[in-house]
């Protein structure tokens, strides 16, 4: 088993306490810090304890069976599946979506890597550990033009009209509040705040998703992103939850602390709330009006093992309680402790986690067992356990 030593991203939407804090260094943090990636993608491969201190990414290059195992060799390629997140974002992430494996692909075949840099979906799932808030999925549009004939900003209403006679109406809004000529945004989107300001002392999901349109204004003016969640669902995840977001499923992440694990990718096709590329006919063509997250809980297998359940092939994430054996003897495995002080054991040796602290198991290290005091989150394969 291998100690990791994960990468630390500083994307300006990052928290300048969240994981300085989890890790015990000095608050406010130099810079933004937005991620904590454990795995191997390509673009930040955790380092790991081994003489020369080679990447995991280096370690599964080397020897792909020997690492993943060949079961997992033949059913993904020679790439670990997964990568595991701690997300804390101080300010709200850009809109975004993610494409198919299928649309990768194909994109990938007309334009190399200038939209998409690897060949894979990406669906994710964020546990909160922090309450979290999100916006995820579009609404109906009869959700959305209750919403527009609340707010009463003409032009807003004049797109919802216009797009009430196309075949999608929810894609046709997206579209049309997405093609704003540049010249015109600022006076939209300061029209509808103003109108979200009116409206977010109403009870209600509206009135709570107005005022999130609000606080994150603070952060982005005058940005078309600022419309565009309004045609979305506002929702506030507690610890515990998670959301679970498939290809084409449109979300924004506004603030909060969560365990993130997702598909080996970093495709992503952006619409707003960014200084990154926006590409929108390309989101445009593979957002799904009709694909929402999919909330939930915890679900208890057997003692001392937590399900986090998702749709994706790639990962399946679990919370272990110390004092068991590890699940999932023949597959990769990324332990992740988040809090406390445990002793993972097996023929090969012992190692010891504490706060924020992650090991990765290859297939072969195989009977593992987790002992101590602590909060440790694990992700494999699916069908490994």
């Amino acid at each position: 088993m291998d100690r990791l030593t994960p990468v630390v991203f500083h994307d300006a939407w990052g928290s300048l306490v969240a994981i300085a804090s989890l890790q015990g260094r000095d608050i406010p943090s130099a810079e933004p810090e937005s991620e904590l990636w454990m795995g191997a993608h390509e673009e930040g491969p955790s380092g790991t304890d081994r003489p020369g201190a080679p990447t995991l990414a280096d370690l599964v290059a080397a020897d792909p069976v020997g690492v993943l195992g060949a079961e997992c060799v033949e059913r993904y390629g020679p790439r670990l599946p997964f990568l595991l997140k701690v997300l804390a974002p101080g300010r709200a992430i850009s809109i975004q979506a993610h494409p198919t494996a299928e649309q990768a692909r194909a994109e990938r075949g007309r334009t190399g890597d200038e939209v998409y840099g690897d060949d894979w979906a990406k669906p994710e799932l964020l546990l909160a550990i922090a309450p979290f808030e999100v916006f995820v999925g579009l609404r109906s549009f009869a959700e959305v033009t209750d919403l527009v004939r609340r707010l009463r900003v003409p032009r807003l209403s004049a797109l919802a009209e216009q797009a009430a006679s196309a075949d999608d109406p929810v894609h046709e809004m997206l579209a049309l509040v997405l093609a704003t000529p540049a010249d015109d945004v600022a006076e939209l989107a300061r029209a509808v705040v103003a109108a979200c300001v009116r409206l977010e002392g109403r009870a209600g999901e509206f009135g709570e998703a107005s005022a999130a349109v609000v606080r994150v204004a603070e952060e982005h003016p005058d940005d078309i992103g600022l419309v565009v969640l309004l045609l979305m669902h506002h929702r506030l995840l507690e610890p515990g939850e998670y959301i679970d977001v498939a290809a084409g499923v449109l979300h924004s992440y506004v603030r909060g602390l969560g365990v993130e694990v997702l598909a080996n990718s970093d495709n992503v096709v952006r619409a707003g709330l960014t200084s990154k590329p926006v590409n929108v006919p390309e989101l445009l063509h593979i957002v799904d009006p009709r694909a929402d997250g999919v909330a939930g809980t915890g679900r208890v297998v057997e003692p001392g093992l937590e399900v986090f359940d998702s749709a994706s092939d790639r990962f399946r994430l679990a919370r272990v309680t110390p004092g068991r054996r590890l699940p999932a003897d023949t597959a990769p495995r990324i332990v992740f402790c988040l809090r406390g002080q445990v002793t993972l054991t097996s023929a090969s040796g012992g190692l010891e986690l504490g706060d924020v602290e992650s090991a990765f198991l290859p297939a072969g290290e195989g009977a593992v067992t987790l002992e101590g005091a602590g909060e440790v989150y694990l992700v494999t394969v699916p069908d490994a356990f």
